[in-house]
């Protein structure tokens, strides 16, 4: 089966919200880190407002030592899991009443646990390299765990999570003892590297539009008893809207018999759905078993619409906006979909092949490829740019990770010692640069319109 995936509509709901409750770190006899991991989710505290701001860096009035002792048993789960060989979430992309979202619970309380083991790092960094060291150890392993084997958007979480230890790392090597900085070079080694993009891009074709086809044609299977029945819309009635409050968006519905509910944007009351609401227009819709209702939020009128099942299951899985755009550039019908999620299948795998040409400026070889398909398939033409973002974020991580440890070596043998560091991105080897604060490593990669850099300031 072919397939690419449809993660551009998937990273702005990524975040979902851990479980969150109290747990003590006891020692874990668990062999699969994910286990692990999850215990540590458990154990996370609810921070207020000024301690979220402190655990992003900022200046905040709380207490610091106070919040280090409440995330301490969160903490410590989560370092026995980041140094723990093996890690299988057990996510399962065969759920058909599942979306991406649920798919991925893991990935945002394991970013929020890492930015806290970086936190704790600055904190002992003065006092204390050795831990500054070793907690940012920590949280590149646990980057490890995020991206490896998942769709392109785990591998953002984790070229992230990496970015963030990188940078702390390279920011104080110069003033890490002689003794930390010689064995250093080694604890690098041992982790393993940022997931590669080509291999990010493999688990998207089999995660992503392999999954979404194959969900799409068993919905397609239940077009016609679907159709056969009578749409429930015929027994409903709008009484009343709210919006903001608790649940934010809601509106009042009423059934033939007068029984009547409320039934809040994203949720599932008596089997009907409230998938999206658009207050420009004045309308949502309604899904159950298969069929859709309109309803004009102004007139408090609910009437049946004749959507196919997989323009329900777009709206569902992409959200309102993107797949509109899907179907106002394909269609609703069902064949011509499959059709045009496979050709972007095809050109996936074709330019996600290894040993192709080598791209240094990924966001512009995003937008490229965007633009010589966007008059044949809309579906590749939107997941392009994306995944241009996501592969200089990635492949910048990786540049990055070389680029610390060259850094080690121009340390301990000097500047000549770059010249034999190979920039997979350039012609030869990264490019040292002496600056006046210290120097800086440059890659032949292009982020954000600029070449990739490490820089290595003098000692504070």
């Amino acid at each position: 089966m072919k397939a690419t995936g449809m993660t551009v509509m998937v990273a702005a709901a990524l975040l979902g919200a851990a479980a969150r409750a109290q747990a003590p770190a006891a020692a874990s006899s668990a062999t699969n880190a994910a286990d692990v991991y999850r215990r540590a989710f458990a154990a996370m505290p609810e921070l207020t407002k000024d301690e979220e701001t402190l655990l992003q860096g900022q200046s905040s009035p709380a207490d610091a030592a106070a919040l280090s002792e409440k995330l301490a048993p969160a903490l410590a789960l989560y370092r026995e899991a980041a140094r723990m060989p093996q890690c299988s979430w057990g996510v399962s992309m065969e759920k058909q009443t599942m979306t991406f979202r649920a798919m991925l619970p893991h990935l945002q309380p394991l970013n929020t646990l890492a930015g806290a083991a970086a936190w704790e790092g600055e904190r002992a960094r003065k006092d204390d390299p050795a831990a500054f060291v070793a907690w940012h150890e920590d949280a590149l392993r646990s980057a490890a765990h995020a991206g490896d084997g998942w769709p392109l958007v785990s591998g953002l979480i984790e070229a992230a999570m990496r970015h963030r230890s990188l940078d702390a790392l390279s920011t104080n090597l110069a003033a890490l003892p002689p003794d930390l900085l010689a064995g250093l070079r080694a604890r690098l080694d041992a982790i393993p590297p940022c997931v590669d993009f080509h291999r990010a891009m493999e688990a998207e074709k089999a995660f992503g539009i392999d999954w979404f086809i194959r969900r799409l044609v068993d919905v397609e299977r239940g077009q016609k008893s679907a159709d056969a029945a009578a749409n429930f819309a015929a027994n409903l009635r709008m009484s009343a809207m709210v919006e903001g409050g608790p649940s934010g968006f809601s509106i009042g519905l009423e059934e033939a018999g007068g029984e009547s509910f409320w039934i809040a944007l994203g949720q599932r009351r008596r089997g009907i759905e409230l998938v999206s609401a658009d207050m420009q227009r004045g309308h949502a819709i309604l899904l159950k078993d298969g069929q859709a209702a309109l309803v004009f939020l102004q007139e408090k009128r609910v009437e049946p619409i004749r959507l196919s099942l997989m323009t329900n299951e777009l709206v569902r899985v992409l959200g309102e906006k993107d797949a509109k755009t899907v179907m106002e550039g394909v269609g609703t019908n069902s064949t011509r979909l499959v059709e045009q999620l496979m050709e972007a299948s095809d050109i996936l795998a074709a330019t996600a092949a290894r040993g192709g040409p080598r791209v240094t400026d990924p966001a512009a070889w995003g937008i490229a490829i965007a633009g010589e398909v966007t008059n044949r398939n809309v579906i590749a033409a939107m997941y392009f740019p994306f995944a241009g973002h996501a592969r200089a974020m990635i492949d910048s991580a990786g540049a990055r990770e070389r680029m610390l440890r060259t850094a080690l070596d121009v340390m301990q043998k000097g500047p000549a010692a770059a010249a034999r560091a190979r920039d997979p991105w350039g012609d030869g080897a990264f490019k040292y640069r002496a600056t006046s604060n210290g120097f800086e490593l440059v890659s032949g990669l292009v982020r954000d319109k600029k070449p990739v850099t490490l820089s290595v300031p003098r000692a504070r």
